[in-house]
């Protein structure tokens, strides 16, 4: 299986110069979680590794895949050196354990804009070569230049694929769709599929499909060919039994022949796209979206569900919109729908942090606009959100603003009785009754201190 081995950024968005590595110990899922503060670089991680598998035009020619260009900082190269601002990507085949390609994405100073090479030597390590010489505009695997060339070709006909690459934000929407079957043929799976906002209405393209395959499906099942009557449903009944899951039965999808149709059965009504929660909408979108391209793919071994095809997986902050129950199902759901699938997401949410057992956590911090990678974890799902609040994510306000402030108050008017300012006893009585209000946890947080002062002072101030 090919699988992103290693990515370095220099002078790219919040970062200067920063290594991540995604190697894993056996038996270890292949997710990688990227969370810190905003404007730490998960995005600028994301958009860099979609761009290893990018399609690049040679010489000149303008690239604009999810405007990674615009986090370069400076556009100059030289052929004895690096140039200013690169990001470099290793690709492994697990298999063999064998370095497939180094690749180079770097500013152009000819045209502002940037370019992709590979290393004339991919050593089996994980070293980064910084001459300018050693790099060529063609890769030295052959499954890697077809598979980045299909990207922009008419047709895929006559052609394998061993891996594939997407991109999704949570920020992509489903929208509903006038159905027109005779459009799917001419669709390519592999393009626009590492631009995490598409510009197409993928409401139109996964209703399409579902009706498209459904047919096909229903022709095969006349004809007596079971079984390329149920592989056409594969794809489609994957994305139904996950959203079941996700939803304990309240979707169901339904499709109507005259005029052809997909109903969307929410709580046994029926709805628009449009009108469901952006929840499901957020979700529908991009995990319609990805079926649906395994499922137009030209599979090398056609033998495997398209759901178990070796994919590299990038999710940009997928909780948005998503309710705290979703977001605790949403990854192991991915991992369990996607098995073959090395995954990469970016994430503030605790609930994603802590929904399954040791995934890389790459936690990021920045100081003054730089970010750096501060340490990394395993996730564990033994750990309390407290805790992953406070450790992980670094929030270390535990209640509302107002009950916050509450207790910065009452610790200064504690600190100044414990000295023995008794001038403040009746401010300190006021604001105590207040926090009582306030709840169980709050009185656990601060009854230490009312122990203390009974100490110093001999009165109980809780009675």
């Amino acid at each position: 299986m090919l699988k992103v081995d290693q990515l370095y950024l220099h002078n790219i968005g919040p970062f200067n110069s920063e290594k991540f590595e995604f190697t894993i110990s056996d038996k270890h899922p292949d997710i990688h979680i990227f969370t810190g503060p905003n404007g730490s670089g998960k995005t600028t991680i994301m958009h860099a590794i979609a761009s290893c598998f990018d399609f690049f035009e040679n010489d000149h020619k303008e690239h604009t895949s999810n405007l990674f260009y615009k986090r370069f900082h400076k556009f100059s190269e030289d052929k004895k050196t690096m140039a200013e601002s690169y990001a470099h990507c290793i690709l492994r085949s697990t298999e063999k354990n064998k370095v497939l390609d180094k690749i180079a994405i770097y500013g152009c100073k000819n045209c502002g804009n940037i370019h992709q090479d590979y290393e004339k030597t991919a050593t089996n390590s994980s070293a980064i070569s910084k001459n300018g010489k050693n790099y060529q505009n063609r890769p030295h695997s052959q499954k890697i230049g077809d598979y980045k060339r299909s990207i922009v070709s008419k047709s895929l006909r006559k052609k394998e694929f061993e891996f594939a690459a997407f991109g999704y934000s949570g920020y992509r929407l489903i929208k509903s769709s006038h159905i027109e079957i005779e459009n799917q043929d001419s669709f390519n799976p592999l393009h626009l599929a590492l631009e995490f906002v598409k510009d197409k209405n993928t409401g139109f393209l996964v209703s399409n499909w579902m009706v498209s395959r459904f047919s096909k499906s229903a022709i095969e099942r006349v004809k007596g060919n079971d079984k390329l009557a149920d592989k056409y449903m594969q794809g489609v009944n994957v994305l139904q039994n996950a959203i079941s899951e996700l939803t304990n039965d309240e979707i169901k999808f339904e499709i109507d022949t005259n005029p052809w149709n997909v109903k969307l059965m929410f709580n046994s009504k029926e709805v628009e796209f449009d009108v469901l929660p952006d929840g499901l909408r957020s979700l529908l979108s991009w995990l319609g979206d990805l079926l649906m391209r395994l499922d137009e793919i030209p599979w090398k071994n056609d033998s495997i569900a398209v759901n178990e095809q070796n994919i590299i997986l990038l999710l940009d902050e997928i909780e948005v919109h998503l309710h705290p129950k979703w977001q605790f199902l949403i990854l192991p759901l991915t991992r369990k729908l996607f098995p073959n699938a090395q995954i990469f997401v970016s994430t503030h949410s605790p609930f994603v942090i802590n929904s399954l057992d040791n995934a890389k956590i790459h936690v990021l911090k920045t100081k003054k606009g730089i970010s750096k990678l501060k340490e990394i974890l395993l996730s564990n799902t033994g750990y309390s959100y407290s805790y992953v609040y406070e450790n992980i994510l670094e929030t270390t306000n535990r209640f509302g603003i107002e009950a916050m402030n509450k207790i910065k108050e009452f610790n200064a008017l504690e600190e100044k009785l414990a000295s023995g300012d008794d001038s403040v006893e009746e401010q300190f009585l006021e604001i105590l009754k207040d926090l009582k209000d306030e709840g169980e946890e709050v009185m656990d947080i601060i009854s230490s201190k009312l122990a203390k002062l009974q100490r110093l002072k001999g009165k109980n101030y809780l009675i």
